[in-house]
């Protein structure tokens, strides 16, 4: 009761905050946005809207032309992206292998080697570069001998070799070691084809020495890449209205690339007139009417550029204002909307933390409030619940602290009661089954009256783990004569490890449930192994059964048990549990979170308990009696 009432104090002093800060509320938050809207949002919207609208007329021409000029960087830097794949392919020459020849500069030198086979080899090589690119057409090297070897997406197509050589010759530049570009041409060197590509080339070098890479040419390469590619590039690009794109070879003064069919109304011949007027430290060039927007390709002699008349210029500039007006005044009309159903909404929020808050005052402590943001009323509705969940859990583990105290206070009276009775009495029995030759009662109650005996002789935190096993070992005598010695108990312990010091009653209640849960339910014969050693500085001791084992849930169930920091009722079926349960809760509270307990089982095979435990010798134990001792006072008074 006591948290409860320090759960309300604290929500009282939440609201009590807020409402020192919120006094008299006059206006509504939503009064206030709304306000705010006109204010701060719509007003300097409208303002700087006029002002930049009256500034931009006189820069309109040139926005659109620095538009536009991006669009040609755009175009140039695609071609630049396919050029530098070229670039790459058109060296792959260099460190293709023949699987039978090597490289090529060693497939040409190879003078065993039929030209036959020489040509199909190099045909290979080129065919990978073929498939390269998608847009890549023909591939093709033309040898110093004239001879000819090609890959093409369609083989049965024939080879005119005397218009691909003399196209060869036209383009060949014996002094070059760089790559190539040619404007598009019709390939009419593949007979029954009218299709035009663009071209690639480079001279391929003797690699075998390095005065050979210099001097000795092997064959020029060449690669046609299809004019759908810049048609492609081209079509991608929002262009102006009445504007159309060429591509022009500035060294070669024409056309590397001209989409459009031959335009009976504009010469476009003009355009390169005016190539040499291109220069690179500006945009655009204005002529005769026509306004010319260039950029170049990095790394070649061509020129994008845009073509657009003035006349269409300035009927853009009246599409771009008409636009201008209808959008501010759409937007400011949508932000007017959205702000007023924003402003309403964002609200609700804060009306939910206060309706929580007070049903927390008045002490419904699972009270919660569902607010899906991640701005400050999120984080503080995250707060919220998180102290309320606190409160909840702080209040009931006091409340079950309180009573495990008071049971606890209950169960200190009961063991005040001196057991000597019950082992007086236990022991004439078992000295009348002596008596009457029933050896094996005698032997149970001789086991019973052990496990009595350290059980309730004195009650000890600490005992030595020889103390433990015998304990072990009493309750094994009953086990065995109860179940006609199907099952066993193996001990693996060295002696040196008898002494040290483990808590009182650790393996009893493991091995109790090995027997009851593990070895009952298993037909055959049943072992119960127990093991200790050193594992770094902690001591380790295993309990292992070859009894049924657990299911995968069931396990997960325990050790699910075992982390929870509750224990309270459980169904009779799952209270097997909970005899490990305060074996592991023990440990954690003498030696801290490092100790702990480890199951693993498996579903007809068995089940293994770890005890990871700090060691302690018996000269560590402070003050602490030894095992004789407390079995001396736990024998006082017997003698009857």
């Amino acid at each position: 009761m006591r948290m409860l009432h320090f759960g309300k104090s604290i929500a009282k002093t939440v609201r009590e905050q807020i409402s020192r800060h919120m006094p008299g509320r006059s206006m509504s938050l939503f009064t206030k946005s709304v306000v705010a809207l006109i204010l701060i949002g719509l007003l300097p919207l409208v303002i700087m809207s006029m002002i930049i609208y009256n500034a931009s007329l006189g820069s309109l021409q040139t926005v659109m032309l620095s538009n536009m000029y991006r669009t040609t960087l755009t175009i140039g830097r695609n071609i630049e992206s396919l050029l530098s794949e070229m670039e790459e392919d058109t060296k792959y020459l260099y460190s293709a292998r023949s699987t039978d020849y090597g490289y090529i500069y060693q497939l040409l030198e190879n003078d065993s080697v039929s030209s036959d086979k020489k040509a199909t080899e190099i045909s290979d090589m080129l065919r990978n570069i073929l498939y390269m690119n998608q847009y890549i057409d023909h591939v093709f090297l033309v040898l110093p001998d004239g001879e000819v070897c090609s890959a093409m997406h369609a083989p049965e197509r024939i080879i005119n070799e005397s218009l691909m050589l003399e196209w060869h010759k036209e383009n060949y530049q014996e002094d070059s070691r760089e790559m190539q570009v040619h404007p598009v041409h019709i390939v009419d060197y593949y007979m029954g084809t009218r299709s035009s590509d663009f071209t690639v080339s480079r001279n391929i070098m003797n690699t075998s020495t390095i005065e050979n890479a210099s001097s000795e040419i092997l064959g020029t390469l060449y690669i046609d890449i299809s004019e759908e590619y810049l048609d492609s590039i081209i079509n991608e690009t929002r262009l102006e209205e009445g504007s159309q794109i060429y591509i022009v070879d500035k060294s070669l003064r024409q056309f590397a690339y001209n989409p459009y069919p031959a335009d009976d109304d504009y010469d476009e011949s003009r355009l390169l007139y005016y190539v040499d007027d291109m220069d690179s430290r500006y945009q655009y060039i204005n002529a005769d009417g026509d306004y010319f927007i260039y950029s170049e390709v990095p790394g070649t002699d061509w020129l994008i550029v845009e073509r657009i008349s003035s006349y269409h210029l300035r009927d853009s500039y009246q599409a771009i204002r008409n636009m201008t007006l209808l959008i501010i005044g759409i937007s400011t009309a949508v932000l007017v909307v959205i702000y007023y159903f924003y402003s309403k909404k964002s609200s609700q929020p804060i009306r939910n933390l206060a309706d929580a808050m007070e049903s927390i005052e008045q002490g419904n402590l699972t009270t919660r409030v569902d607010i899906q943001s991640n701005d400050e009323i999120g984080y503080l509705a995250q707060g919220l619940n998180s102290m309320t969940e606190n409160l909840q859990s702080h209040i009931r583990k006091v409340y079950i602290a309180e009573i495990r105290q008071r049971d606890a206070e209950i169960e200190a009276l009961k063991t005040q009661i001196q057991p000597h009775y019950l082992y007086n009495t236990l022991d004439v029995i078992r000295m009348m089954a002596v008596t009457h030759d029933d050896r094996e009662t005698a032997e149970m109650i001789d086991g019973l009256s052990g496990q009595l005996k350290y059980l309730m002789g004195s009650a000890r935190d600490m005992v030595t783990l020889r103390d433990e096993i015998e304990s072990v070992r009493n309750y094994f005598k009953i086990i065995r004569i109860r179940y006609e010695n199907r099952f066993s108990l193996e001990i693996n312990v060295e002696d040196d490890m008898m002494d040290l010091r483990v808590p009182q009653l650790i393996l009893q209640p493991v091995v109790e449930n090995a027997v009851k849960h593990g070895l009952k339910e298993k037909e055959g014969e049943g072992v119960v192994a127990i093991q200790a050693q050193m594992s770094g500085e902690g001591l380790e001791i295993t309990v292992m059964d070859n009894g049924a084992g657990m299911t995968k849930e069931r396990l997960e169930y325990v050790r699910n048990l075992l982390e929870s920091h509750e224990t309270e009722n459980h169904p009779r079926s799952k209270r097997a549990s909970i005899g490990i349960k305060n074996v592991y809760d023990r440990i954690r509270l003498i030696f801290g979170d490092r100790y702990h307990i480890e199951i693993s089982s498996f579903e007809g095979i068995g089940t293994i308990v770890k005890y990871r435990l700090p060691v302690i010798k018996a000269d560590s134990a402070g003050g602490e009696k030894s095992a004789e001792e407390t079995e001396r006072n736990a024998q006082g008074g017997k003698n009857v």
